[in-house]
């Protein structure tokens, strides 16, 4: 899913029901910042799963860390 909007719908929502919990720019550049792994594995022909390591859970939960601090 290399730049497709299907990471925003869900931040999307969760960002204008609990608008007073999380910050909703933070939510979309989070959203936006997993799609670079599998772009990079495409446009560099790597030989490199689409879905890697920030697709994983561990991995999103340190990019989540890095982009709220």
């Amino acid at each position: 899913m290399p730049l497709t909007p299907f990471h925003w719908g869900p931040s999307s929502l969760i960002g204008i029901l609990l608008f007073k919990i999380f910050d909703f720019p933070t939510l979309f550049i989070s959203s936006v910042i997993i799609d670079i792994e599998p772009l990079c594995v495409i446009l560099f022909n790597l030989n490199y799963p689409l879905h890697g390591f920030f697709h994983s859970f561990l991995g999103g939960s340190i990019l989540a860390i890095l982009t709220a601090s």
